[in-house]
C-alpha cells in the first residue's frame, strides 16, 4: 500500500494551471522588488566606464532637471533616458512650514517625471528642519518606472508653496536633491 499524505494533490486533477501564477502573490512585494531591480546602470556605455548619475538639480526656469543622459534597466530591458530641463512639479499646494519629498523617475521612452509628495511633515513638530526631513517618505514608484533621484522641498515658515502644472513649478521654498541608482528599499 502506498503512503499518501493528507494534503497531497489529487493525481486525477491536473496541476498545470498552478504554473501560471506570478512569482509573488503580493502586489506590494512585487512593486518593491521591481523598484530595486529597475535601476540606473550608468551612462550610454552601460555598466562600463565611470558611473553616471542623473545630476538632479533645479530646472533653469522652474521645476527640476535631469542633467545627464542615462542608461536604465526597466523590467530587464535596457533603455535610455535623455537629459531633461524644467520637469514640471505636480500641481497642488504644499503648506507653510512643511517639508516633503518628491520622486524624480522615468519610464521607457519618457524623459522623466516628478511624483509626489510622499508625506508632508510639519516642521513645528520636530526640533529641526533636518529631523522633519528625515521623517519624510518618498511616494510610491509607478509600475514600470525607474527612480533616478528625489528632491526635498522645504516650504517657508509663513508662506504656502503653490505649484501649477501649467507653469513649471515654483521659486518658493528651498530644495535639495539626491541622485538615486534605484528606489531605496526603506525611504
Amino acid at each position: 500500500m502506498a503512503y499518501k499524505k493528507f494534503d497531497d494533490p489529487d493525481e486525477k486533477v491536473s496541476q498545470a494551471g498552478r504554473k501560471v501564477f506570478d512569482a509573488t502573490y503580493s502586489e506590494s512585494l512585487r512593486r518593491a522588488i521591481q523598484g530595486i531591480t529597475n535601476r540606473v546602470i550608468g551612462g550610454s556605455n552601460g555598466t562600463q566606464g565611470p558611473l553616471i548619475t542623473a545630476g538632479c538639480a533645479d530646472g533653469s526656469t522652474g521645476g527640476a532637471q535631469i542633467a545627464n543622459a542615462l542608461t536604465v534597466l526597466l523590467n530587464g530591458v535596457q533603455d535610455s533616458v535623455i537629459a531633461q530641463d524644467n520637469l514640471r512639479m505636480p500641481a497642488g499646494t504644499q503648506g507653510s512650514n512643511t517639508v516633503a519629498k518628491y520622486l524624480i523617475c522615468t519610464g521607457a521612452g519618457t524623459s522623466g517625471t516628478i511624483i509626489g509628495p510622499g508625506n508632508v511633515v510639519d516642521k513645528a513638530n520636530y526640533d529641526s528642519a533636518t529631523l522633519a526631513a528625515a521623517a519624510c517618505k518618498l511616494p510610491d514608484l509607478p509600475d514600470g518606472y525607474c527612480a533616478v533621484g528625489y528632491l526635498t522641498l522645504n516650504a517657508p515658515t509663513a508662506l504656502d508653496v503653490v505649484m501649477n502644472a501649467a507653469a513649471l513649478g515654483t521659486t518658493q521654498g528651498t530644495s535639495s536633491y539626491i541622485d538615486l541608482m534605484c528606489m531605496p528599499y526603506n525611504a
